[in-house]
């Protein structure tokens, strides 16, 4: 029992060893260059190199076919029937290429030639066929062709386990290609946004830059996710494309982070910048290729330099404004800075994984700006929003005004045409009732000598004729002055009246305040004076009185009083107000009414009141 345990284990620890010396590894690496017109794998002149590998380093402008030789270190064939499949893993093969395994053929590109296909930037996987290797001497060729232009070379090579190195080479393909693909679709999506925001409103200059910018990135990463040279016809294009897309991209980075800044670059500074990059666009579009490569680095050298100090910027002006604005606006271009950096740095080292932060940076960035552009738009909206709302206001108001002036204009015009009928009717009845009371006067003077009752009618006579003056002059009443006083005021009634009472044998008597409580207006003064008028022209028509009193007084509130009494034989009040020859009643009620007062009447025979109160 015991030699059985210890054979068992002997056979396990033999077969541990003998699985341990099959494991496939990579040993030594040669490249050699393909002799113009020769074919099949060169015999001399290799060269031992290490992976990741740029030929130009080796060969300066050297431009075709490179072999590369990897040898495997293994020796045990048939034991590997029973191990897990093995695997080859090539991170990059700059520009096109074909893949051996001893004479096997394991993977060619699409195009050998010009137009040369691109896998400078595709990891390739493979599943090593056992049939193909042999007992020792195995041995990796990997063809390549590729333009001294664009970094020939070959990237690195990993041979193990299949389900390892297949793990590997999802990570290798999400970090070169995958994030690259979301880079361009969402940056794709930011310039499709913000150029039509542009084209609403192209006074925000800042939405078409950064919508420009946008578009000349996606151009300029679409190389690093391109597997064909499409639309051109070589290498040489696609490397002048990709270098003037950069160059658009930092001249617009540069002009359109000035912009938000809102410290926008004078208009000579963002013209100069223009037509350098018109200009060293035209130099690479038109340089022969045999100087294409200094001509590129002196352009994207230059411009490179012009997104350093745009990504700096606002770091200066936070500096001096104090503004924590400029510090998050600068933070997006920081970042960007600093991740060029880094990568440059790691593709100079030819560390054997670089890992790029450019793909996450720059569209994390996109989107943080895409973000402040965004709060801005809002911004503007709701502060758009405000402005119609006070606009809408300020119509409604200036509505409500313009209704109200067309309402006083209209009152005006009104009030106007009733005046121009007024003096229409002053004229007639100057012209025509004037002129016949004179012709009257006239003819009653001439009978005064032999019709003893003629000088009684010239007096009525003139006494109408003074009346008629009255209303003809009182068109004149609103452009007079107030009177001063009651007493100024009350004189030209009293005088007319006085000489009326005074022929027909009837007392008057007379009494007024001696000031105004309050400054009348021109409308009261003419008004009480026609309620005064009416009211002592129906005692000299009605009353048959022999005394007449007028007062004018105030009460201690300030209310103004105005009463005519006649001890003559009285009247029916209801009975004047349901005739149609009671107008003066009506008048004194209106006119009253008018004034904001209110008209008492009283009347027995020996006693007749007429009391007008204006006021509170």
């Amino acid at each position: 029992m015991r030699l059985r345990i210890l054979i068992l284990l002997a056979c396990g620890l033999l077969q541990s060893a003998w699985a341990q010396a099959c494991t496939i590894t990579i040993g030594a690496v040669h490249a050699a260059r393909e002799l113009p017109g020769a074919s099949g794998r060169p015999a001399h002149d290799w060269q031992p190199v290490t992976l990741p590998d740029t030929w130009t380093t080796r060969w300066p402008g050297y431009s075709g076919v490179v072999w590369y030789r990897i040898s495997l270190n293994q020796d045990c064939s048939a034991a590997l029937q029973a191990q897990e499949p093995v695997a080859l893993l090539a991170t990059s093969i700059n520009m096109a290429g074909e893949v051996y395994l001893n004479d096997t053929l394991l993977w060619r590109d699409t195009s050998m030639q010009e137009p040369l296909s691109r896998s400078w930037n595709m990891p390739r996987y493979w599943i090593l066929p056992l049939a193909a290797l042999q007992a020792d001497g195995n041995a990796i060729w990997i063809r390549i062709q590729g333009e001294a232009l664009v970094q020939p070379g070959l990237g690195t090579i990993r041979v193990g386990p299949a389900a390892q190195l297949l793990e590997l080479h999802e990570h290798f393909v999400w970090s070169n290609r995958t994030i690259f693909k979301i880079n361009l679709i969402g940056t794709l999506f930011i310039t499709a946004l913000f150029s039509g925001i542009w084209l609403l409103n192209r006074k925000q200059s800042v939405h078409g830059w950064f919508a420009a910018l946008n578009l000349a990135w996606a151009m300029f990463i679409y190389n690093v996710i391109a597997t064909d040279p499409w639309p051109f016809q070589e290498v040489a294009s696609v490397a002048r494309f990709n270098a003037i897309a950069f160059m658009v991209f930092c001249s617009c980075y540069a002009i359109f982070i000035f912009e938000l800044l809102g410290r926008a670059l004078p208009h000579r500074l963002q013209r100069g910048l223009q037509a350098v990059t018109l200009g060293m666009s035209l130099l690479v579009a038109l340089m022969p290729e045999k100087h294409l490569e200094s001509t590129m680095d002196l352009g994207t050298s230059s411009h490179m330099l012009a997104f350093t100090i745009a990504s700096i910027a606002p770091l200066v002006y936070a500096w001096r404004y104090r503004s924590l604005k400029d510090v998050l606006l600068a933070l997006p271009g920081l970042l960007m800075l600093c991740v060029a950096v880094h990568d440059l740095n790691r593709y100079l080292l030819k560390t054997s994984e670089p890992m790029t932060l450019a793909p996450y940076t720059s569209l994390f960035a996109m989107i943080l700006i895409t973000g402040v552009l965004g709060a801005r738009i809002a911004a503007s909206m709701r502060r758009t929003e405000r402005f119609n709302v006070e606009l809408t206001a300020a119509v409604e108001q200036a509505c409500r005004e313009l209704e109200t002036t067309m309402d006083k204009k209209h009152q005006t015009a009104l009030s106007n045409s009733r005046l121009q009928e007024r003096l229409q009717f002053i004229h007639d009845l100057h012209d025509g009732f004037g002129s016949a009371l004179v012709r009257a006067i006239i003819q009653a003077e001439r009978n005064a000598d032999t019709h003893p009752e003629a000088s009684r009618h010239v007096s009525t006579l003139r006494s109408l004729r003074d009346d008629l003056r009255n209303v003809i002059d009182g068109r004149h009443t609103a452009h007079s002055a107030t009177p001063a006083t009651p007493a100024e005021w009350l004189a030209p009634t009293r005088h007319r009246f006085s000489t009326l009472f005074d022929e027909l044998d009837m007392t008057s008597h007379w009494s007024c305040l001696a000031a105004w409580p309050r400054p009348p207006g021109v409308a009261l003064c003419m008004e009480l004076t026609r309620l005064l008028e009416e009211a002592l022209s129906n005692v000299l028509k009605h009353s048959a009185a022999t005394e007449v009193e007028v007062a004018l007084t105030e009460d201690a509130r300030g209310v103004l009083t105005l009463e005519v009494r006649d001890n003559g034989v009285g009247f029916d009040i209801a009975a004047m107000g349901q005739e149609t020859g009671g107008i003066g009643l009506s008048s004194m009620h209106a006119r009253v009414a008018r004034l904001g007062g209110k008209l008492h009447l009283e009347s027995r025979p020996g006693h007749s009141l007429v009391r007008a109160r204006l006021g509170r």
